[in-house]
């Protein structure tokens, strides 16, 4: 039976190790197994260096901070990073990629993959975890955006499964019409109340019946809420700050959207993107 296989990108940055730190306890947890890949970009240097050489020399160098990760499970290609780590996650099948953030204001700024997450979450099928802060990856209140499609019901599934002792919160974020531009329709502020009201009230019993479709093993605790929201990922943070959550989970095709990397990049949690 294939284990649970996690795949790590590191440039031998300390920003990078703290990545991998937290991804080997993580897939220890999973009782899993961890691959690591280094890529060196594609240019004029590249070529007149021995691949082989570097492979030797990096392996020893990572060795020294971390043992446990076998010669075999450590992979070092050249080309562009966005491609290869697709490449190799594409190989091992991997189950999950593990990464740094690539926000400026984060502890993983200096991740030189950073500048390459989003390109890497584009080119990848695999589910990736994006890090935000330095802490141990566990989670125990899930968050996540739903648009009670079947891709999200995938996602939704995945994350259960994945994470089957955490406690998940389904969110809908649903544009609310406003005031202002509903009067010039003639609608009179109780009518505009009423109506307000039964977009509330539809959106909620639409996610209500959408989570009862999933059918999930009872015992997992799963909460479904349709939220107003503006569907700026600007406001996103204030939108969800009354949903405890540590992780926000959010499923994506292979074009994902704008509106989603927007809110990968203002998200104060970790973020799982599962396609």
């Amino acid at each position: 039976m294939k284990k649970f296989t996690v795949l790590v990108a590191i440039d031998f940055s300390k920003s990078s190790y703290v990545v991998l730190e937290k991804a080997l306890g993580f897939t220890n947890l999973m009782n899993g197994d961890l691959h690591v890949v280094h890529v060196i970009e594609s240019s004029f240097f590249s070529k007149r260096i021995n691949l082989e050489s570097v492979k030797e020399s990096g392996f020893l160098e990572l060795s020294k901070k971390f043992g446990s990760i076998k010669k075999e499970n450590y992979h070092c290609v050249s080309g562009k990073v966005k491609v290869e780590v697709a490449n190799t996650a594409n190989i091992l099948n991997a189950d999950m990629i593990i990464m740094g953030n690539s926000g400026e204001t984060n502890f993983l700024d200096a991740l030189i993959m950073g500048s390459h997450t989003k390109e890497i979450i584009k080119h990848v099928q695999a589910p990736i975890l994006v890090m935000k802060k330095e802490h141990e990856l566990k989670y125990e209140n899930i968050l996540i955006l739903t648009d009670m499609s079947q891709d999200s019901a995938k996602a939704i599934k995945y994350t259960s499964k994945l994470f089957a002792n955490s406690s998940i919160t389904l969110v809908n974020l649903f544009y609310m019409p406003l005031g202002s531009t509903m009067s010039l329709y003639g609608m009179d502020p109780q009518s505009l109340a009423t109506y307000q009201q039964s977009i509330q009230e539809e959106s909620q019993k639409e996610l209500e019946l959408f989570l009862n479709s999933l059918a999930l093993p009872k015992e997992i605790d799963t909460t479904a809420l349709a939220i107003k929201s503006s569907l700026n990922a600007k406001t996103f943070n204030e939108e969800v700050k009354g949903i405890k959550h540590d992780l926000l989970v959010i499923h994506a095709t292979q074009n994902i959207s704008f509106f989603a990397f927007d809110v990968l990049e203002q998200s104060l949690t970790d973020v799982l993107v599962v396609k």
